[in-house]
């Protein structure tokens, strides 16, 4: 066991690590926040009449005018941004220190905005590519071929 410990350590470095949490992060931002799809990969649906209305006349306080045109979870920027990487020596993700409270909000809304949740963390695409340079780097030591992954994001 304990060197299997060590072994872990060496392939799954905190160095591989802070790289995956970084390479997510901008994954995540990408498919929610630019692209506008949520957790599932749908596309999210059209505001209401009057939130979209001043939303694309770029009428709401400390709005960022780069996204009134657009359906994203972007208003002011603040939630996009407050998406941060972490990484350990045991872990990686993304966790929104200040502004999480909005994803619950989201949700909620109607229509729905789901960036992510407890049955889907990530967009499906996300999770495969984790998975697959998580198992790749893995796969340098026998010892590792049936190991489980588990993903979780943090609010």
């Amino acid at each position: 066991l304990n060197q299997r410990v060590r072994t872990l350590e060496k392939m799954l470095s905190k160095s591989f690590m802070t790289k995956m949490a970084l390479k997510t992060r901008k994954e995540y931002v990408e498919h929610i926040f630019e692209k506008g799809r949520d957790v599932y990969d749908k596309p999210f649906k059209p505001y209401s009449t009057v939130y979209g209305k001043a939303k694309r006349a770029n009428k709401i306080k400390r709005q960022s005018s780069g996204y009134a045109q657009r359906v994203t979870p972007v208003l002011t920027g603040d939630l996009k941004n407050d998406a941060k990487p972490f990484s350990t020596a045991t872990s990686f993700g993304i966790k929104f220190a200040a502004h999480g409270g909005k994803i619950d909000v989201m949700e909620k809304m109607n229509p729905k905005r789901v960036l992510t949740h407890d049955n889907q963390p990530l967009p499906e695409d996300m999770i495969d590519s984790i998975v697959k340079d998580v198992d790749k780097e893995m796969s340098k030591d026998k010892l590792f071929k049936n190991e489980t992954i588990k993903i979780k994001m943090k609010k």
